[in-house]
């Protein structure tokens, strides 16, 4: 299923029709949970960004909202899954550091590839969004 993610595992995104040059806040948001800041992201001139980023361990499972706020905003839904038994996180210091070989079991390839197809939903999800939003400013007349 498209849009899951593991607690102490990467979760990729990618956004697009932002401001450019803004700098775009990250956080999962669920009612009830304080939000959990994943991290910041530069929007580059074209309006768009992409950027891997870690999914705190303490992370509870559930559905999540993925939101992106800067000078636009947009969001998509995401399932955090429990951790499989006896899987064991990337130590704090090695989190940041972690390579995904080819050699990789056939499990994790496929949630990557899941993972890279939710970061298109989200790319879609923002786009749609972007546009679809209403504009404030000013009408005719004032």
């Amino acid at each position: 299923m498209a849009g899951e993610v593991t607690p102490n595992g990467p979760i990729e995104i990618r956004g697009s029709d932002f401001e450019p040059n803004d700098h775009v806040r990250l956080e999962l948001r669920k009612e009830g949970v304080e939000p959990i800041e994943l991290g910041r992201v530069p929007v580059e001139a074209d309006g768009s960004f992409s950027i891997t980023l870690h999914v705190p361990e303490s992370v509870e499972p559930g559905i999540y909202e993925l939101a992106a706020d800067g000078k636009e905003s947009a969001s998509t839904e995401v399932t955090v899954l429990k951790a499989a038994e006896g899987e064991t996180g990337a130590s704090p210091e090695t989190a940041g550091e972690r390579e995904v070989s080819s050699d990789a079991p056939a499990g994790e390839t496929i949630s990557l590839a899941i993972a890279t197809a939710l970061i298109a939903l989200v790319g879609a999800g923002l786009i749609w969004l972007s546009r679809t939003r209403p504009r404030t400013g000013k009408t005719e007349g004032q």
